[in-house]
């Protein structure tokens, strides 16, 4: 196995294979990557076989605190890990954590901190990773937990609730009704004033961040808006179709008037109707926690699973280097 720190000349292949991976999503193609690349010292690398082919990527950054490096699943990605496909196998799984090892404590890293891929975006079982992660001595350094809607329906699924459903008729019977590939401007400032208001917080994105992105990805990132009667926007969304499986809520926000008439009930119901027909199997609400997950926002999580969904956990390991390179060896295993 060979490694290959990336350069912007791997582009056309590095975007090429996660597009055909079987837990690759469009974050990690290199126009989303990279339009923080001022923010973080970008560490990807590239596996390649003995005979020079592509067989996984890993998105990471790299970070240098009193001259100790540490290699991080890439810090701007809410996911990630190695992208991998079909055609790995347990064992090649294993060997890409064995070489990795090998390779960063040989560029003098101490520490390896690995964001797994939450199994709702795989398109093909991909949990070798987690099973190599335990055999290297991982320990777990942080877990979030998210709020997933399974889309096609379980005979277990948890109900819809009753005060989501009367939102839906507040805002029917108020005249609500949905605008598709809405402006992302029109949208903002509604996210602004009630990550301001409740949080006293600002979104991850700017605005231009965004609109960048969704310049790059239109198919990718898509805007909803719920307008009243009059044609004013009280709520709206910005989701992310990550695959051909998983739609993800990257902000979701409403007005005060748009709280009280049920805006956002009405908006993420239809929005499930339609990435449903559209076959779509899960609707992602995010997570709902600070400081790593050791802190719950009860309330917010409350709602999400108000519409029948339950917890994906999106957990985050650390293996630390410069241990006997004997303990992690495969066959001795």
């Amino acid at each position: 196995m060979n490694i290959h720190r990336y350069t912007s000349s791997d582009k056309p292949i590095w975007d090429a294979f996660v597009r055909v991976s079987k837990n690759g999503t469009f974050l990690f193609e290199r126009d989303y990557m990279d339009y923080h690349r001022d923010r973080f010292f970008d560490h990807s690398l590239l596996f390649l076989d003995d005979k020079g082919r592509l067989v996984a990527l890993l998105p990471a950054n790299e970070v240098e605190i009193d001259g100790v490096r540490h290699l991080y699943s890439h810090q701007g990605l809410t996911y990630g890990g190695f992208v991998l496909s079909t055609k790995n196998t347990v064992e090649q799984v294993m060997e890409l954590f064995d070489e990795t090892v090998s390779y960063l404590e040989a560029e003098g890293f101490e520490t390896f901190h690995y964001k797994e891929m939450p199994t709702i975006y795989h398109q093909c079982p991909s949990q070798e990773d987690e099973y190599a992660l335990w055999r290297h001595g991982a320990t777990l350094e942080g877990c979030n937990i998210s709020c997933t809607v399974p889309l096609a329906g379980t005979p277990q699924q948890p109900p819809f609730e009753r005060r989501r459903r009367r939102g839906v008729v507040r805002a029917e019977e108020a005249g609500y009704q949905i605008v598709e590939n809405a402006s992302l401007e029109v949208f903002w400032p509604i996210m602004v004033n009630n990550l301001q208001e409740r949080y006293d917080a600002s979104p991850v994105h700017s605005l231009a961040e965004m609109q960048l992105l969704q310049d790059s990805f239109p198919q990718n990132i898509q805007c909803f808006l719920c307008v009243d009667s009059m044609g004013e926007a009280q709520a709206g969304a910005v989701v992310f179709l990550t695959n051909p499986m998983t739609i993800h809520v990257q902000y979701g926000h409403a007005t005060s008037q748009g709280k009280a008439d049920g805006a956002l009930d009405f908006l993420y119901t239809r929005l499930m109707e339609r990435y449903r027909n559209l076959g779509f199997q899960y609707f992602d609400f995010g997570t709902s926690n600070e400081q790593g997950g050791r802190v719950l926002n009860a309330s917010l999580i409350a709602q999400k699973e108000g519409f029948g969904g339950r917890g994906i956990a999106y957990k985050t390991f650390v293996i630390q280097l410069y241990r006997p390179q004997s303990f992690y060896s495969f066959n001795s295993l």
